[in-house]
């Protein structure tokens, strides 16, 4: 059933004009003079922006047609107000520059400024008002007290020179637009339909403004989740939330606001919430009133227990099953707190460096200042702590007065306050300073506190005392006599204490005092202590037993009334005559640790009378040996007799070796005259030195020795005797061949080394043989290897020893050598050739043990021949090996390379060595590399003439000429023979002056050189033919071309050369062939030179016609050399016939031709 209940709003408007803001001050009657006073207050948004957002419910509003003082807040936390004061000169004299202190204190502290200014007006006339503003950020919300205070040298009332105002910031305001964060469920809607201000209100109601809400409705418009944990728990004015609302809900439907922090929820309006219509609704708003503290306020109030971190505001709209009407709108919820101050507006500070000393059981007094440097007048408690259990201590003011433990003290901001600590310790308490803290701790901040470190001292006790350190003081007659005594510092602190004499009964003659030796002020720290020495007298005339009575005194000077006397008695003695005689004639030299010998001596008494003596004696040097009296320590000695003084020395049971007995002196002591007398000193033996060693054994079980192979047995050698030894291993039932090496504490060391004595950190040794076995032990060989340690200095009778057991293992190994040569520069048409060994470091045949050696890459032309020990073996494929233990065998490896070889190809050779067991293989791969990066192909060129006819002194040309390719400048040198008679000359030449060109550096076009040479015939030359040999700078023959030399043909009866003599061909012929030699050998020289490597040549053979070129040469030559000895055919004739071609005949009947590189048979 729908329902309409009708609450006029002018009834609510009425009842918040009597809780409307009253003026600062009340108008009074004109004054004389000069009479300031602050008469308004008013706020306002400095922003016309802030203003729109927030004045509907703020004091100063923009919005038509709400009541001046309908209001809850003055403005926002963190938006900027302008604070408008007018002062008001009530005086008959006008004022210029008047000050004006706007102040703005938090209501929940005392003198928590929050804002504070001064500002100054122009000329204020009499009777008139001037209005002076600021402006101000707030940055606490809640309920505020403004302060105003004017100020003018001229005022002459005082007493109204300041007002007081209020000021309430809120914290939400909530508008209700688009944009807003708060939550809504289904049915709660931002409506721009129906609006108080802005653009749009919260409305609960039907999907548009002019239909019902349903029944059975639950619906909630919630707030974000608000932090207002900082909400101070005690308000003065209570916390709150006003708003706007409009429409109409029936009987039995409500909307309650609710504010929660977790299980803590307080429904904040009465009577089960708003329901009921609007009068003038929708385009009237109301704002719901409410009672705090007896005053009619237009916000609800808000208890302090749902403010929490996590607190929500909701506007929860409820209906029943019957009924519904429009809804309501909310507009403009705005909510108001106090916050607590925050921790960093207060502070304390302890300053000062308070220390004080006390007697024990008296006050000490040290001062120290508390000062408030936060912005809030604070209560604070002050406490001390770190004195020990028995102390006391107390606070007060500087007046003297006391102040009770937890007393709470009011400090304002800035202020300053001074108090004293007064400590008292206890009668037990020690000597100098303690340290302690004062702590002050806020009463309304617990984070507000400080420390201050405090030096509670305790005054030294200044005391002495005399302790007697001999027998009573006694004196011959006629002698002067020293006597000591002991002063001793019982105080805690030190002092300097005066000696003194005071005579209390002394004879005439007698004398007693400070000994002119001795200092009469004595300075000591506490417990120390020294000896004073005092002189006394005794005339000659004093009879023996006769005594004086004297008082030494020690007078503090830290303290005079610290006096301390002792009373000594001074005997007059008999005059002693004694005599000390030793009665051995040697003394043993060393005894053993524990032994012990006796010293006698005979002491003799040569006075007149009986005396009675004390026997002592006195030590220096070891003091670990035991020194006693082997009989009584007093005797009687009649005059003329004597007694035996008996002492016995005992060496330490663990004295070290050499270490010496302290050296002995006898002294008697005569206890009738006090007079000492000692005898000779005397040195007793030495330590000797105990040998005792133990051996330990670290290895267990067998040891498998291996052919060549260190095998380390660990044992122990420790020392129990008392001195440094010197121990030396020997070792039996070694096998010959067999070697040893041995490690003490891992050091390399002969078979003798130092150990330190018994209970030194090198009494123990770590000792490791390395055992070699030798390769010809048979496997399976059982040893047993006794190791012994003795002494070098004096041998045990019974060395220790260990004994390790082991067996000679069945070995398999073998060694590879790496490739013996490496060879660079190889040449097409060259060698190369490598070896390697490989060596039977086992004990037995390995008969798994092969090697292989392959080429890469396998191209036509590339040829690997393989020779072990001498014989040849297929290459590619693995070949047994027996090799007997210790022996080895030498692989070589030869690779040859023809014409059909690229140049730059990279050749490859691996060997492969496998050995060992199937299990446990043993193998290696190593890889020689090597490029083919040279080439060289030399040929002769165009002969010369082959036939040449000159009469005698005469001179004819010739030319030579050799061709080829090279990767790299080759040298080609001419040998040249001729007869008797006949002188060549040619050009270019080496430096040697023989015939030289350099074919240059051309791989791929031949290089043509030419040798220019002159022949000269003597008069009497002998005609026949001229050899040029060509020979390359490595001894290569490269060919020979020949030039017959003729006379012309005279006739004769018989047939003979022209000018020819058979003893001038003779040496002819001597002439060519030293020529060759002498060439040959420049030719070697300089390759000798030039490569660094010193060649062996071979011997001639039988016939003395070839020598033999050395392997080392032959596995790098670029033309394979034949070592056959073979009979060389000789040119008999050249010709050219009429087309060009070249020919001759040769010594074996054979033709040739040129063909332009070489001689050919012609078939």
């Amino acid at each position: 059933m729908k329902g309409r209940r009708a609450r006029p709003a002018l009834g609510l408007v009425l009842l918040l004009i009597f809780v409307s803001m009253q003026p600062i001050v009340a108008s009074t009657s004109p004054r004389a003079a000069v009479d300031l006073t602050p008469s308004t207050f008013t706020t306002s948004y400095t922003s016309s922006a802030d203003a729109s957002l927030y004045d509907t419910l703020s004091r100063s509003t923009s919005l038509t047609g709400r009541p001046t003082n309908l209001w809850v807040i003055d403005g926002m936390l963190g938006v900027q107000h302008t604070l408008s004061v007018g002062v008001e000169n009530l005086g008959t004299s006008s004022a210029s520059n008047v000050a004006v202190e706007i102040v703005v204190l938090h209501n929940e502290y005392e003198g928590f400024e929050l804002f504070n200014t001064t500002v100054y007006s122009s000329t204020i006339n009499s009777q008139s008002t001037q209005t002076v503003s600021t402006t101000w950020v707030p940055t606490y919300s809640g309920n505020h007290t403004v302060r105003v205070t004017t100020s003018h040298a001229s005022d002459t009332n005082p007493t109204n020179d300041v007002g007081f105002s209020t000021i309430t910031i809120g914290f939400l305001y909530e508008r209700c637009e688009s944009n807003s964060a708060w939550s809504r469920t289904s049915n709660w809607r931002i409506d721009a339909d129906n609006l108080l201000n802005g653009a749009s209100s919260c409305r609960i109601g039907g999907p548009t403004s002019t239909t019902n809400y349903g029944n059975m409705w639950t619906e909630t418009l919630r707030s974000p989740t608000l932090d207002l944990s900082d909400a101070h728990p005690n308000p003065i004015n209570g916390y709150g939330i006003g708003f706007f609302y409009t429409g109409n809900v029936v009987q039995g439907d409500t909307l309650q606001v609710k504010v929660s922090s977790g299980s803590n929820v307080a429904n904040l309006i009465p009577n089960g919430g708003l329901s009921g219509e609007v009068s003038g609704q929708p385009s009237s708003w109301l704002i719901q009133l409410s009672t705090v503290d007896g005053r009619g306020v237009p916000w609800l109030e808000i208890p302090p227990s749902v403010m929490g971190p996590s607190s929500n505001i909701e506007f929860v709209f409820t209906s029943d099953s019957t009924g519904n009407d429009i809804g309501y709108w909310i507009e403009d919820i705005v909510m108001f707190y106090d916050q607590k101050a925050a921790s960093t507006e207060f502070g304390l500070d302890l300053q000062g460096t308070p220390s004080g000393t006390s007697a024990r059981g008296e006050w000490s007094d040290m001062g120290f200042t508390v000062r408030n440097t936060g912005n809030i007048t604070d209560k604070f408690t002050l406490e001390s702590a770190g004195l020990p259990n028995e102390w006391e201590s107390r606070f007060t003011h500087p007046s003297g007065s006391g102040l009770l433990a937890g007393t709470e003290i009011t400090i304002s901001p800035g202020e300053s306050r001074n108090f004293r600590l007064q400590t008292k310790p206890p009668e037990s308490a020690s000597t100098g300073s303690i340290t302690g803290t004062i702590n002050v701790q806020s009463v309304q901040e617990s984070s507000a506190t400080d420390s201050l470190t405090f030096s509670a001292g305790v005054a030294p006790r200044y005391e002495s005392q005399w302790s007697s350190i001999s027998p009573s003081p006694k004196c011959s007659p006629g002698n002067v006599c020293s006597h000591s005594v002991l002063l001793e510092n019982v105080g805690d602190g030190s002092d300097t204490f005066v000696i003194s004499v005071q005579e209390i009964s002394v004879p005439t003659g007698w004398a007693f005092g400070v000994s002119s030796t001795q200092e009469s002020s004595i300075t000591l720290e506490p417990s120390q202590t020294q000896v004073i020495d005092f002189t006394m007298a005794v005339p000659s005339d004093a009879l023996p037993g006769e005594t004086a009575v004297v008082n030494i005194v020690s007078t503090s000077q830290a303290d005079s009334n610290s006096e301390v006397i002792q009373q000594l008695s001074i005997e007059a003695s008999m005059i002693s005559d004694l005599r000390i005689v030793e009665t051995w004639d040697s003394l043993e030299t060393d005894i053993l640790p524990g032994e012990s010998i006796d010293l006698e001596w005979e002491i003799h008494n040569d006075a007149s009378r009986l005396d009675q003596i004390q026997f002592n004696w006195s030590l220096e040097g070891a003091q670990t040996w035991t020194v006693s009296l082997s009989g009584p320590s007093t005797a009687s000695i009649g005059s003329g007799e004597y007694t035996t003084m008996r002492v016995t020395l005992h060496a330490p049971d663990d004295g070290h070796a050499g270490d010496p007995a302290p050296v002995i002196t006898p002294t008697v002591t005569s206890t009738k005259s006090l007079i000492t007398i000692s005898g000779d000193s005397v040195s007793g033996p030495r330590i000797a030195q105990v040998h005792s060693l133990t051996m330990d054994i670290v290895s267990d079980g067998f040891i498998a020795f291996l052919p060549e192979q260190p095998s380390p047995i660990h044992f122990t050698v420790k020392n129990h005797g008392n001195g440094v030894d010197r121990v030396t291993i020997s070792v039996e039932g070694l096998p010959n061949g067999w070697s040893t090496n041995m490690l003490v504490d891992g050091d390399a060391s002969d078979s003798t080394f130092e150990i330190d004595l018994a209970g030194y950190s090198g009494d123990e040794v770590n000792i490791t043989i390395i055992v070699i076995a030798d390769a010809s032990m048979s496997p399976g060989s059982e040893l047993w290897l006794t190791f012994s340690a003795d002494s070098e200095i004096k041998p045990l009778t019974s060395p220790p020893s260990v004994t390790q057991v082991g067996y000679v293992d069945v070995i398999k190994s073998h060694s590879v050598d790496d490739w013996h040569n490496h060879p660079d520069n190889v040449r097409i048409g060259g060698m190369v050739n490598s070896s390697y060994t490989i060596t039977n470091t086992g004990n037995v045949v390995d008969n798994e043990l092969r090697t292989k050696v392959s080429i890469s890459p396998v191209v036509p032309g590339l040829q690997l021949t393989i020779f072990i020990d001498g014989t040849e073996y297929p290459p590619n494929q693995f070949i047994p090996l027996d090799i007997s233990p210790g022996s080895s065998s030498m692989v070589d490896v030869l690779v040859t390379i023809d014409e059909s070889v690229t140049l730059g190809t990279q050749v490859s050779i691996s060997k492969y060595v496998i050995g060992g067991t199937t299990e446990s293989p043993i193998q290696s791969q190593e890889t020689l590399i090597f490029t083919i990066s040279e080439m060289r192909s030399l040929s002769l060129g165009n002969p010369p003439l082959n036939l040449i006819e000159m009469g005698p002194s005469s001179r004819s040309d010739l030319t030579l000429e050799v061709q080829g390719k090279s990767t790299q400048p080759e040298q080609v040198s001419v040998i040249i023979s001729a007869p008797a008679g006949i002188e060549i000359k040619c050009t270019p030449q080496n430096g040697a002056g023989i015939p030289t060109v350099t074919i240059q550096q051309s791989p791929d076009v031949n290089d043509v050189q030419q040798i220019q040479c002159e022949v000269i015939t003597d008069i009497d030359y002998t005609d026949g033919e001229i050899q040029f040999l060509l020979i390359a700078s490595d001894e290569e023959v490269i060919g020979t071309f020949y030039t017959q030399v003729s006379r012309p043909q005279v006739e004769s009866d018989g047939f003979e050369i022209a000018g020819a003599d058979p003893i001038v061909i003779g040496g002819s012929m001597l002439i060519i062939v030293l020529a060759v030699v002498s060439l040959i050998f420049a030719l070697r020289l300089r390759n000798r030179i030039s490569d660094d490597d010193e060649i062996d040549y071979l011997e001639e053979d039988d016939n003395g016609d070839l020598q033999q070129i050395p392997d080392q040469v032959l596995a790098f030559s670029s033309t394979p050399i034949s070592n056959d000895i073979v009979d060389e055919a000789t040119p008999l004739q050249q010709w050219t016939d009429e087309n060009g071609y070249s020919w001759r005949t040769m010594s074996d009947g054979r033709t040739q031709w040129w063909n332009g590189s070489d001689w050919d048979d012609y078939a």
